[in-house]
């Protein structure tokens, strides 16, 4: 069974939380130590020459360290996840491999020695990530499997040790996000996820860990945003690391997605202007993303011309067939309000990934637009659905009062309803929201189906903020009983979070 890409992408990005393992107790003297720590401090503000000198320094006078041998490694992992290419991913294998057999072999000397315990779950960590990205899902599986054994082997021998909770931690929440259809694989290793308890774990080693507070920062703020959309908590994490380690373009980049994502344009947009002209073979895939990023900026505030431009740049640059597709539809519909031709964006829409919600949306919506021209209202629904992105809720529902005096079909009618009941809702104005909400609903659009069960998840969580919990869970139940629409994922995601408060 293969996993939609969009699991993949959230479960990919957990899995991905496992880097940069260290521990509170290295073994070695004190210049070895902190040795160690600078050059980890040097990987996390992305100085990765600086990084390989220090870890080299140290194997030359001991080339059975482990833990150098295991930081040393992590480097080809690092430059294989920002650019994706196959060369950084066979020598990280080949230097893991080399590190787990020197940790295997101490152990067999000392079964109960906690740091080689921690390498080798360390050590499968990375491995699973690998394998997530290379998209063997077993092999990740597998990897998980091992990396938790190690590491509640060290935590049974030492329950203070705190940086272990971190793998433990991610490895119980990426894992209670597997589909169900997926979950056979699981339970045939007797293993299964358990996200309030990864989430714990990741709050002690925040709280309580030595060299892991870091990251358990950084994936913290992953899952507050991802999972919980507490967008506050997740931005306050960010930005101390942003500050921290100024060179680290994922924490750059991840600060600006949040941005994005809590409506904060401007503020996205400072991030990501510096960070787009940066120059690094390492992270190639990671910067073109960025650009897309910077683009989807521009897009949602309505500044067709500059989001051309960085989505143009962006179709050049990526390495990936991911998001490919919809970059080129809203490239075309750039070229639409600024009245250039459009069809051949639309045409290359058709060819991005077609199991991501966004290349989906693209490929559908661009066949339409290749059969017929874009109609004005459609232009006017995407501009005061871009005012939402921009946090313009009272303009928004200006422009959509005034389109809705032309008579329109019932399709754009419930869409014009849509947008009025989240611009509404997002002003605090419940009662109002309901009520388009439930028009949207009643027009029972058949050629934009995805509109009706938006509609529901408003109508259920303006309940919720009235404290209507009875109506809120009709609604609920209702949103959550459709299937196959566009943005299934990021609604189900969305109604995840929404039952917390409603089920409750």
């Amino acid at each position: 069974m293969v996993l939609n890409p969009a699991h993949r992408k959230k479960i990919l990005f957990l899995l991905f939380a496992l880097l940069l393992f260290s521990e509170s107790e290295f073994a070695g003297d004190l210049g070895t130590r902190a040795k160690l720590n600078e050059g980890i401090q040097s990987v996390y503000n992305f100085e990765f020459d600086k990084a390989d000198l220090i870890f080299t320094s140290i194997l030359k006078k001991n080339p059975n360290d482990l833990f150098a041998n295991h930081f040393s490694a992590t480097l080809s992992f690092w430059k294989y996840f920002g650019s994706n290419k196959q060369k950084y991913l066979s020598e990280f294998l080949q230097q893991s491999d080399l590190t787990i057999a020197k940790a295997e072999e101490n152990l067999a000397d000392n079964p109960k020695n906690k740091e080689t315990l921690f390498i080798l779950g360390a050590a499968y960590s990375y491995r699973a990530i690998a394998y997530g990205k290379a998209e063997k899902f077993l092999d990740m599986i597998w990897a998980s499997k091992k990396s938790n054994s190690y590491l509640e082997n060290v935590l049974e021998i030492d329950s203070a040790y705190y940086d272990a909770y971190l793998g433990i931690g991610l490895i119980k929440f990426a894992l209670s996000q597997v589909p169900s259809g997926f979950k056979w694989a699981l339970s045939l290793i007797g293993f299964d996820g358990d996200s309030e308890k990864g989430l714990s774990y990741l709050k002690i080693c925040a709280e309580k860990g030595n060299y892991s507070r870091v990251e358990s920062e950084y994936y913290l703020s992953q899952l507050y945003a991802e999972f919980y959309f507490d967008y506050d908590k997740s931005k306050k994490h960010l930005a101390k690391l942003n500050q921290q380690f100024p060179g680290n373009l994922l924490f750059d980049y991840s600060l600006a997605v949040i941005e994005v994502k809590n409506r904060n344009l401007n503020s996205a947009e400072n991030i990501l202007l510096p960070l787009v002209k940066r120059k690094t073979h390492e992270f190639e895939q990671l910067l073109a993303l960025s650009k897309f990023l910077l683009a989807d900026v521009y897009f949602y505030g309505n500044n067709f011309e500059k989001a051309k431009d960085y989505y143009s740049k962006f179709l050049n640059e990526t390495k990936e067939k991911n998001y490919s597709g919809i970059a080129n539809y809203r490239l075309a519909i750039c070229k639409e309000f600024l009245g250039e031709e459009a069809a051949p964006f639309y045409k290359a829409a058709e060819h991005g990934n077609e199991m991501l919600d966004d290349d989906y949306y693209a490929k559908k919506k661009s066949e339409i637009y290749l059969k017929r021209n874009i109609t004005g209202i459609e232009k006017s629904l995407i501009f005061s659905s871009n005012l939402l992105e921009q946090k313009k809720y009272g303009m928004a529902v200006d422009s959509l009062t005034e389109i809705l005096t032309d008579n329109h079909s019932a399709s754009f009618r419930a869409q014009i309803y849509l947008i009025l009941a989240e611009a509404l809702y997002y002003q605090n104005d419940f009662d109002s929201a309901l009520v388009f909400a439930q028009k949207a609903i009643g027009e029972k659009s058949q050629n934009e189906k995805w509109v009706t069960p938006f509609a529901y998840y408003f109508a259920s969580a303006s309940f919720q903020k009235k404290k209507d919990m009875e109506k809120a869970r009709y609604y609920f139940a209702k949103a959550d009983d459709f299937s196959e629409y566009f943005y299934e994922n990021k609604l189900k995601s969305m109604l995840k979070n929404l039952s917390r408060s409603v089920k409750n």
